[in-house]
């Protein structure tokens, strides 16, 4: 019985996990210090894995002789297709030199990597946030030498993509499907035959704002601003992905504690109508490269447990299609079950190159 150990590395915390078959036998989730995630990606790599490997030692049955493959959570690479890639050195250099930018997510791959060649067994990446699959008419932009990136929660947007192709007897590539991931980043894509053809960039929040990211924003008010702040491109990145939405307005990013306000405070109200808004916006958006045609809206991520959000959003979409919520994310056990498939013959894997 083939046994998979899954790395998920965040910017705060680790996320790691074993699975036999199909059924997780073991997780944990370790929260690091502030001091550690402040270090460079290099810097913090080998204090992880020490993290980890205690973890596993201390709080589970197993050890790291025990596994037959490693399943790593995807990092910021070159554009790809979306599938499952065995992590070879080229992937490896790509991640650990931050060749195509610098997220804690590079670090899954990078461990995943050196742990695998250790044991002398294969690590493998699915669906990575880079996955590209966007139609030409999506990238282009008004700025000769500016066009739309993809970069969004592909490995979680395209499990519950498969999950609900699979609930109603179809293939992922036979449905229609709007995905709509609401975290602290948020991003909306159109699954179009197997593929997500349209897609907000959500690593520096492009389209709806979210809890912490600004969203999309009047370009003349934005430079002028960055202006006044004297901000650097890195400064004016990090404000824009760390510093906006509910942080900006409220000072919390804590859906729960606004929402419980609802009817108590004006500005939150209109806030929270603001997010559903432009999240169904976005939504509608998506609709127009189906015709119309779509078979099931999904509403997925962590803020989707929000009942008063989710209500929102369906009132104002539910005409476009049903809607369907898989609240928080799939990404664990998709790594798991995947990288089975490619043990069992069941999926091929792709070369990164």
């Amino acid at each position: 019985m083939s046994q998979i150990l899954v790395l998920n590395l965040g910017s705060t915390s680790s996320k790691v996990a074993v699975y036999e078959a199909h059924q997780c036998m073991w997780h944990d989730t370790i929260r690091h210090d502030i001091q550690l995630t402040s270090e460079s990606l290099c810097k913090q790599k080998q204090s992880r894995l020490k993290e980890i490997i205690l973890s596993l030692n201390h709080t589970s049955d197993y050890t790291l002789k025990s596994f037959d493959a490693i399943a790593c959570r995807g990092g910021l690479l070159k554009p790809m297709q979306g599938g499952v890639y065995q992590i070879n050195k080229e992937m490896y250099d790509d991640l650990r030199t931050c060749k195509y930018g610098i997220h804690a997510s590079n670090l899954s791959g990078m461990i995943g990597y050196e742990l695998g060649i250790d044991m002398n067994i294969p690590a493998f990446t699915i669906d990575p946030v880079v996955v590209d699959e966007l139609l030409d008419i999506t990238k282009i932009t008004g700025i000769k030498h500016i066009k739309r990136r993809s970069i969004f929660h592909a490995l979680n947007q395209k499990a519950v993509a498969r999950l609900y192709a699979t609930s109603i007897h179809q293939a992922y590539e036979d449905v229609n499907i709007i995905v709509a991931h609401m975290g602290g980043g948020i991003t909306i894509g159109a699954h179009k035959n197997g593929q997500v053809v349209d897609v907000n960039e959500g690593l520096l929040g492009e389209g709806p704002f979210s809890p912490e990211r600004a969203g999309s924003l009047p370009n003349d008010q934005l430079y002028e601003f960055g202006y006044k702040h004297n901000f650097t491109p890195q400064e004016m990145n990090h404000f824009l992905s760390k510093k906006g939405g509910f942080i900006s307005m409220f000072k919390t990013n804590d859906l729960k504690l606004l929402s419980d306000k609802y009817d108590s405070n004006s500005e939150i109200k209109l806030a929270f109508d603001a997010l559903a808004y432009q999240v169904s916006n976005a939504i509608g958006a998506r609709s127009i490269i189906f015709r119309g045609q779509v078979d099931q809206i999904i509403l997925t991520g962590g803020l989707s447990y929000n009942k008063l959000l989710v209500q929102k959003i369906k009132s104002f979409v539910d005409w476009i299609a049903p809607v369907t919520i898989y609240p928080g994310e799939k990404e664990m056990d998709t790594l798991a079950l995947r990288t089975l498939d490619v043990l069992d013959g069941k999926e091929k894997v792709k070369a990164y190159s």
